[in-house]
């Protein structure tokens, strides 16, 4: 009886052992023992999920990851940090890093401390015009003298334009301020030379400048700066090439316009949703002919959010260019059409795709994720690298959110 005991304790403490966390807490802080720094744009990339998280600017950070997850932790003008989560027995790993800068050279700025976001909001409820009491109403009845030296005296009229143009004033340094915080921690990508003429493009209510959500504010000015950056590209001189091709090659001319949309980011789109986005445009010679460049990247712009809603794209999915040509595919299509052994072959495609970061999965999980797929045989047969490569992906990013990975 006593060794039955001793032998379910033991079972049963191998099984706490060797239990795996569902969740691993990932914690730890970035140093840089030479230049002691707010890091303002930290964050940490989980390369299995493609998720990221901004770190705290003290340098420390903490998240949930699963044990065995591929990090990046990215710090600008840094190195960046790669590492392999191994969970202790409280289903945690802690990590200290040194990181050093390299020397650069850089031109002599003014340096002025970032004000918090508190800071700033206080500022925002506390915006108000300086008075400039006018004589109303009944008044103007007991003192007409009074009211007409108020309506017509440029004294008076210069201090209600001066009061105006401080309160003017006083609100755009809030905005100013709100936009430098922004930019430091990459929520929007402006430089110096921009911050004015995107204010002015901001208009901002001032009732909303004061009364908003922190939230609703990055929402707001996020949503703004994209309209900014794309009409500042669309600003630009727009290549008239595909204007040529209008009446004689209609699919040639809308494919050629594409491609500039894509190349002055209007749209993010690659080679293989072409044929599809084009139809879904459904874009015709009179319109193309009688419109203004403006108009017809607008149009694009409008039907390619659509697009996306429609058929239910995941951006994620729409990354190219990942340097994979014939040669890397020699592998599986040998498995494929030599040996005829399409699950070796489609292994083989993981593998290479695995390498070459189009996904990030580990192998013990191909097996799931090959039923997920479903990738059929005559597909892999004539799909062109890109086609194969964005039906891959799109089914990764569908596995990982449909297993909430």
């Amino acid at each position: 009886m006593k060794n039955h005991s001793i032998i379910f304790f033991l079972l049963i403490a191998f099984q706490g052992i060797s239990q795996k966390c569902e969740k691993v807490l990932f914690s730890g802080k970035v140093l840089d023992t030479l230049r002691p720094q707010n890091f303002y744009n930290l964050m940490v990339i989980n390369r299995m999920t493609g998720q990221g998280v901004f770190g705290q600017p003290s340098g420390n950070f903490s998240v949930y990851v699963n044990d065995g997850d591929s990090i990046s932790i990215t710090v600008k003008d840094y190195p960046v940090i790669d590492l392999v989560v191994h969970a202790d027995s409280n289903c945690q790993y802690k990590r200290k890093f040194f990181i050093e800068g390299k020397a650069k050279d850089i031109r002599e700025i003014e340096v002025r401390p970032l004000k918090s976001l508190e800071e700033i909001k206080e500022e925002r409820e506390a915006l108000a015009m300086r008075e400039t009491r006018m004589v109303t109403g009944i008044e103007v009845m007991q003192s007409p003298i009074t009211a007409l030296y108020q309506a017509f005296s440029k004294k008076e009229q210069n201090k209600r334009w001066i009061a105006e143009q401080t309160y003017k004033d006083d609100q755009r340094k809030i905005v100013q301020e709100l936009l430098r915080l922004y930019v430091a921690y990459d929520i929007i990508n402006l430089n110096e030379e921009e911050f004015d003429q995107f204010i002015s493009f901001l208009n901002i209510n001032e009732n909303f400048l004061k009364t908003a959500t922190e939230m609703e504010l990055i929402t707001f000015i996020k949503d703004k700066f994209d309209h900014f950056r794309i009409m500042n590209h669309m600003s630009s001189s727009m290549d008239q090439t595909w204007r040529s091709y209008i009446n004689s090659d209609l699919k040639l001319a809308v494919s050629e316009l594409l491609k500039t949309c894509v190349s002055s980011d209007v749209v993010d789109l690659p080679i293989s949703e072409f044929d599809r986005f084009i139809a879904y445009m459904n874009l015709d010679a009179g319109f193309l002919n009688n419109s203004t460049d403006l108009d017809i990247r607008n149009y694009v712009r409008t039907k390619y959010e659509s697009y996306l809603i429609f058929y239910k794209i995941d951006l994620r999915s729409l990354k190219t260019n990942y340097n994979i040509d014939e040669s890397d595919n020699e592998d599986w299509k040998w498995e494929l059409k030599r040996k005829k052994d399409k699950k070796a072959a489609t292994i083989a495609l993981l593998n290479l795709y695995n390498q070459k970061k189009v996904i990030y999965l580990n192998p013990d999980e191909y097996e799931k994720f090959m039923v997920f797929m479903n990738l059929k045989e005559s597909f892999m047969n004539t799909a062109t690298n890109e086609q194969l490569i964005q039906y891959v992906r799109e089914k990764y990013y569908k596995y990982l959110d449909f297993y909430k990975k």
